[in-house]
């Protein structure tokens, strides 16, 4: 079972939703839904987890992430603000500490901004 097909299953039976009722929800077959959480099939496009995501009232990046999508906003940023490759690219060696550094700056960005 992939770790999409995982985290759906668990959101499903967490908020007691049927297969064919999430299917009808999201507007796709409820046998995707079924081969999905087995792992027989790849996840469901963007627009269709984030409805999901919707449904569940969960953050779209964790189910996104799960199913190993990059979301488009994402693709966006990545292809136009040309440090950002350069950034991925070195974000795996950097140390916890760094990362806490790096979340205290956008958190202290994000309060400014309100």
């Amino acid at each position: 079972m992939s770790e999409f097909g995982e985290l759906l299953k668990e959101l499903r039976k967490e908020h007691r939703i049927s297969q064919r009722k999430l299917a009808d929800m999201v507007g796709i077959d409820f046998t995707y839904i079924s081969k999905i959480e087995s792992g027989t099939m790849v996840p469901p496009a963007e627009d269709k987890i984030i409805k999901i995501a919707e449904i569940f009232n969960v953050d779209s990046d964790k189910l996104l992430i799960a199913a190993n999508k990059i979301p488009a906003d994402f693709q966006k940023v990545i292809t136009e603000i040309e440090d950002v490759p350069v950034f991925l690219r070195s974000a795996s060696k950097f140390s916890q500490t760094q990362w806490k550094e790096i979340k205290r700056i956008i958190d202290e960005t994000k309060d400014n901004e309100e």
